[in-house]
């Protein structure tokens, strides 16, 4: 179709949905710009996206989201922005405003660059961190009406997540911009390239036999494919205008809940996936002295229920089944050599 050869910019192309984005607008019959840090990488990522990035379709441009160079290149001639680039901290920085100032600019830096150029149409990647990490009463499921207490102690990622989406609402508000958001629980699915998602980290570090003692720590999961499909969905459909989609597949699933699955659906390439179970207490103790258990021990207790009914009742999307997309992330893994069979 003619709207089809629309050219739109997606930003953080060497990023894991960013990619995935890429690869759907491409095979949508889209033009695609994205930008990457240094154009030093383009070479990276269109090896990473295989045959489909020898498009011509596919444009890179350098720019960066702390510093002001190249938007405007970037933004020249698109029809909309798919704003996607986001840091995401392995390890919380000692200096919350390491995350914070950074999100929240590189935001407002992607949206101004926009507006200037006459750009109204934007989706933009937030997080389930803006929506559910204020308390709820026990048993009611976090929705899109949902919005973390930015004043409240969560940890530096969280608060940049909130404060820059409430930047881009805002920033819309006053700007006559169409401003869809979607808010993503944890990413899983295929990999793309060699840099991998702190999420699918999760993944590759059970199939190597860690945490050799699983804690009952739950986390909430969504195909990387289908985030993708719900970003190309939300920009293609007008009802999605100035809406909030949470993405999530279901309910949070535990360690033990993960390794299960893993175990079963893999076969002899999930022999070193661990069995054994940790209990709070131990989990809570050691996270007093190992950093790396302290994200861990916040996920213990009564699991977050979500409700991500919206998506499919007003763009019709369907997530595949959690299982299969923990399966695929590990499959993906042992093929492309990030672990030993």
């Amino acid at each position: 179709m003619a709207e089809h050869q629309r050219l739109v910019l997606v930003t953080g192309g060497s990023g894991f949905l960013a990619g995935h984005v890429i690869l759907r607008l491409l095979s949508g019959g889209y033009r695609v710009r994205t930008t990457v840090r240094s154009l030093g990488r383009e070479a990276g990522v269109r090896a990473a996206l295989g045959r489909a990035s020898d498009d011509a379709a596919l444009e890179f441009v350098a720019a960066d989201l702390t510093s002001d160079d190249g938007w405007a290149a970037a933004v020249d001639g698109c029809d909309a922005v798919l704003h996607v680039a986001s840091p995401f901290p392995a390890r919380q920085p000692e200096n919350e405003d390491d995350v914070i100032v950074p999100a929240r600019e590189g935001t407002l830096r992607v949206l101004r660059a926009a507006s200037a150029a006459g750009i109204r149409r934007i989706v933009m990647t937030s997080s389930f961190a803006a929506v559910g990490y204020s308390p709820k009463p026990t048993g009611e499921p976090y929705d899109e009406s949902d919005w973390t207490d930015a004043a409240a102690p969560n940890s530096p990622y969280v608060k940049s997540k909130t404060l820059a989406e409430r930047d881009a609402w805002e920033f819309a508000a006053a700007n006559d911009v169409e401003l869809t958001v979607v808010n993503p629980v944890g990413i899983f699915g295929p990999v793309l390239g060699t840099d991998l998602a702190t999420s699918v980290q999760i993944v590759k570090g059970l199939l190597n036999g860690r945490p050799p003692l699983l804690p009952h720590a739950s986390f909430a999961v969504v195909d990387v494919r289908d985030v993708a499909d719900l970003h190309v969905m939300a920009l293609e459909d007008p009802r999605a205008i100035g809406e909030r989609f949470l993405a999530a597949a279901g309910q949070p699933v535990s360690f033990p809940e993960t390794a299960a699955t893993l175990r079963s659906r893999l076969g002899p390439a999930g022999r070193r996936v661990p069995r054994l179970t940790a209990p709070d207490w131990l989990v809570r103790t050691g996270a007093r002295f190992v950093p790396s258990l302290r994200e861990l021990a916040g996920l213990l207790g009564e699991p977050k229920r979500i409700s991500a009914t919206k998506a499919a009742e007003v763009l019709g999307w369907q997530p595949r089944p959690v299982a299969d997309t923990l399966v695929d992330t590990a499959q993906s893994l042992l093929d492309s050599g990030f672990v030993g069979r």
